[in-house]
């Protein structure tokens, strides 16, 4: 009897350790093995890519600016433009990994999809190397390279994207790094206190400062009953802390548009604590802020955190860009473009499309947007923008015969110098271009540093027709 009772035991046992094996491999099967199968530093994948001729990257008329080349029967990656394209393209490197859309993209680029499936499995029997899929950017080659002209001896980042339809048409982060030479500058690339690998456009999170302030000023006119109405004397007191603005002696008389023109801390700062943490939280979403961009690239949120609510000082600080508000240069180009685009923010996008080796379109890529504040809002705020560059401390982005908007900013931080920024979007009667400006711990004002470099990227775009 007892030898029944371990036989049973027995056989309990092993049943459910079969069962759990079985459980276990059905679930990596659905749950875990495509992560697995794409992650960069599975050996396989790289097998795969020794046989596979990885697909070309162009820009949006065709420029190559990532392909692979075949060096003595080895396949490698080459990047024809060096360091013009690091921080988007990215690289796919067998010792270093991938990063940018060779990551992102890498199943599309090494032809894995349905019908990429069929055509490696015709390549296998013919003998011939797999062939991956090629991907359109939307960036504008020309742009691209005078963005990096205007930014390359800079610690920071610039991008220009069309307001009515979110295509990004340049990005350039500061410093960078050149793609083809990662076995000799890995360690030096590493080991710089200026991060070259990072992304500053995308995934660098900063105080926006005065650059934030059309967001305030949509928040105020939409209340309706906020007094804009304000002398300022350069200083005032709110909940024991003076706030100063940067010219001591004040700006005398104001209203809304005027405090814009010249960027006055001290009205914005009180007109917050009539607007309220709520009207001022609710701007913030939904501009989203905190919220997923929903691009078709990888971006870090924007944030704006106060669990415990916000304070008076709190509300000062927000509505002129400091506190615990941190944004991306993206985000700050998406917000002057959804004034630019009578209130409706594009989901920013960089591919253009994607083709089979063959010369079939893969994917369709979609064009959505989203209502953010009403066109007569926004109408007014690109009004008062306009105005910032015209007569105010935007005017380093006059341009002859073009009219620009934007918002300058220059934003305290840890480091204890401060950041420029600079916001715009043009021609102010029809944009087709908006374009923010972060410079890192520059040490001066946005509209002496950041409003130069803006407005030689929009003359460039505008006088040289890259827009279309």
């Amino acid at each position: 009897m007892n030898s029944h009772k371990k036989i049973i035991h027995l056989i309990f046992v092993s049943s459910l350790l079969f069962l759990t094996l079985i459980g276990y491999l059905t679930h990596f099967q659905i749950f875990r093995a495509s992560t697995v199968a794409r992650n960069q530093y599975n050996r396989r994948q790289w097998a795969r890519e020794e046989n596979t001729i990885r697909g070309t990257i162009y820009d949006r008329n065709g420029v190559i600016i990532a392909e692979t080349i075949d060096d003595n029967q080895q396949l490698l990656r080459s990047y024809p433009f060096g360091n013009l394209y690091s921080h988007v393209v990215g690289y796919s490197h067998q010792q270093y990994g991938r990063a940018g859309i060779e990551a992102q993209y890498n199943n599309q680029l090494m032809g894995y999809t349905s019908e990429g499936t069929v055509a490696r499995l015709r390549d296998r029997i013919i003998g011939e190397h797999y062939k991956g899929n090629h991907i359109y950017l939307t960036l504008n080659h020309q742009l691209q390279q005078r963005a990096l002209e205007l930014i390359q001896w800079k610690t920071g980042g610039i991008v220009a994207l069309n307001p009515s339809t979110g295509e990004i048409l340049a990005m350039v982060s500061a410093p960078d790094y050149n793609p083809n030479t990662l076995n000799d500058d890995w360690s030096r690339l590493v080991e710089d206190n200026r991060s070259p690998l990072l992304n500053r456009v995308t995934t660098g999170l900063y105080p926006p400062g005065s650059s934030f302030k059309p967001v305030i000023a949509a928040a105020i006119l939409e209340a309706g009953d906020v007094e804009t109405n304000y002398d300022c004397t350069g200083s005032i007191v709110i909940d024991g802390y003076t706030l100063s603005d940067l010219n001591p002696r004040g700006h005398g008389p104001l209203d809304l548009r005027r405090s814009l023109v010249v960027s006055c801390n001290t009205n914005f700062a009180r007109m917050a604590q009539e607007l309220g943490e709520e009207k001022i939280v609710d701007i913030a979403k939904r501009f989203k802020i905190g919220s997923d961009l929903k691009a078709d690239f990888n971006t870090s949120d924007s944030s704006m955190k106060y669990p415990e609510g916000m304070s008076a000082t709190d509300l000062a600080a927000v509505a002129i860009g400091q506190g615990k508000l941190q944004m991306s240069p993206l985000h700050m180009a998406m917000i002057a473009a959804t004034i630019a685009n009578d209130g409706v923010m594009m989901e920013p996008r960089i591919i253009r499309e994607m083709i089979t080796p063959e010369g079939r379109v893969e994917d369709y890529i979609s064009i959505n947007g989203e209502t953010i504040v009403s066109s007569e809002i926004a109408s007014e705020v690109r009004t008062m923008m306009v105005a910032v560059v015209e007569e105010g401390t935007g005017w380093n982005a006059r341009i002859p015969g073009i009219g620009v908007g934007g918002k300058t900013g220059t934003a305290e931080n840890t480091t204890g110098v401060t950041h420029g920024w600079f916001i715009a979007f043009a021609p102010a009667d029809n944009p087709q271009i908006a374009v923010a400006v972060l410079l890192e711990s520059e040490g001066q004002t946005g509209g002496a540093s950041a409003a130069p470099i803006a407005r030689e990227l929009i003359r460039f775009a505008i006088e040289r027709g890259v827009l279309y």
